[in-house]
């Protein structure tokens, strides 16, 4: 029998097909031996069980002892709108030409992308600029009534997460109010004011983070209008759902602040309320949608909670090897170092930067501009990320591995992510399978 004989793929299944194949089958089996006895571990009680998240009772990323607050005004949105006015006399700048005939940039796809930013301006103006106050996330709304005495802890982490998901959220926790993470001011770009936590209507103790998902297919297709909007849906989601459950502390007598971007650092917030991870892109990565959320936060003087602790789960050991979002990145706005560190690069605009955590820092100067220029919100980073999955069994396992069996092991991730296709940016095809009607069903039947 000739070699070529020997190579009996299933029907369908190319040579490179199998080797692929065969070489996740291997590693997904390696992967259920480890997880087999890390759960074994786990349910005897031993000391080796690590599956296959870790919890902390601290920020699980070192921060140094003269670490300052961060001041809203230094945000690159701020800076951006400001450098354009000063330039252009309007909030963008003039001249770029895109092709709006283009896949992706045609007039229905930018109407789709613009739609979800109306809605969620009228609601909360330039939250997504930090500007405070606004709408939904508005200072002046108050409690009703006595405050509602929980029975315990425990019940009350119960009852707020479960509103949050019914709500709108996909993730919640639950963490202590940090000062680290607050904003020193609240800086309003269109007045040009600036609030501080003496002009908030109440002094917070608990902050509830909710993450939303961003749809899977629509961030496929960046950077175009197509996956701006998978952004601007996420906004849109935010403002409602944390202004409803802001509402519903309230109505319990408690004090309560709904926010975006506003506030609070969220990545923080959301890391310390269990989350997810930071990243080399500086996005949170969670274990479920990996960089694929938007995060909104509520502000409360309720403390009556069973807080979350801190997860790590191999993300920051995966990005030191991995580097697909500094490769994808069009405008190279990515830290390249293999390690994280205390300080921002030397040199460049510095404004955006808050030194002081162990993190990899990023040009957000850089970022913004290629906004402008590609006429869109990019993504890249988030498209390419090997922790932006759908939601199948295989990665679960994947992800399973990376937290187990850190090391060189991440490296062969990151190259196996590649062969399947996965994290392409600049796929004209995407755009094309996000429109097409093959397989859906508008009824209800699938």
């Amino acid at each position: 029998m000739s070699a070529e004989n020997t190579d009996q793929a299933p029907v369908g299944l190319s040579r490179r097909g199998l080797l692929k194949f065969g070489v996740a089958s291997g590693s997904m089996l390696l992967a259920g031996q480890a997880l087999s006895a890390n759960v074994a571990a786990a349910e005897t009680g031993t000391e080796s069980a690590s599956f296959p998240v870790i919890e902390h009772d601290d920020f699980p990323y070192p921060v140094k002892p003269d670490y300052k607050q961060f001041h809203s005004e230094n945000n690159e949105f701020v800076q951006n709108h400001r450098r354009n006015m000063a330039k252009y006399g309007q909030s963008k700048p003039t001249g770029i030409e895109i092709d709006t005939t283009q896949p992706g940039f045609r007039r229905f796809e930018s109407a789709m992308n613009a739609a979800p930013w109306s809605v969620k301006r009228r609601n909360t103006g330039f939250s997504m600029y930090c500007q405070p106050n606004q709408g939904e996330y508005g200072w002046h709304f108050k409690p009703q009534g006595e405050p509602y005495q929980f029975e315990s802890r425990q019940l009350a982490s119960d009852v707020v997460k479960r509103a949050a998901r019914l709500y709108g959220a996909d993730l919640v926790g639950i963490t202590r109010q940090d000062w680290r993470w607050d904003y020193s001011a609240h800086h309003d770009f269109i007045t040009g004011e600036n609030l501080t936590w003496d002009d908030f209507p109440f002094k917070p103790k608990s902050v509830i983070v909710m993450a939303f998902e961003m749809d899977y297919e629509s961030l496929s297709a960046g950077p175009t209008q197509v996956s701006s909007a998978a952004t601007a849906v996420g906004y849109a989601r935010m403002q409602h759902t944390a202004g409803m459950l802001a509402e519903f502390i309230r109505g319990m007598g408690h004090n309560a602040v709904a926010c975006g971007n506003d506030l609070g650092l969220s990545v923080p917030y959301a890391i310390s309320a269990g989350l997810g991870e930071s990243s080399r892109m500086g996005l949170l990565v969670t274990y479920k949608y990996g960089p694929r959320v938007r995060l909104a936060k509520v502000y409360t003087d309720l403390d009556f909670f069973e807080y979350d602790k801190a997860k790590t789960f191999g993300v920051k050991s995966f990005c030191e090897r991995c580097q697909r979002c500094s490769d994808a990145c069009p405008s190279k706005a990515l830290s390249r170092d293999e390690k994280p560190t205390f300080d921002a690069p030397e040199g460049g605009f510095q404004h955006f930067h808050n030194p002081g955590i162990e993190k990899w820092y990023a040009d957000a100067r850089k970022c913004r501009d290629y906004w402008h220029e590609s006429g869109t919100d990019c993504a890249t980073c988030i498209t390419s990320c090997p922790y932006n999955k759908p939601d199948f069994w295989q990665h679960r396992m994947i992800e399973k591995m990376n937290s187990i069996m850190p090391g060189p092991l991440h490296t062969f991730m990151r190259e196996m992510d590649i062969w399947f296709g996965f994290g392409d940016t600049f796929n004209t095809k995407a755009v094309d399978k996000f429109w097409s009607p093959k397989n859906r069903m508008y009824d209800g039947r699938a």
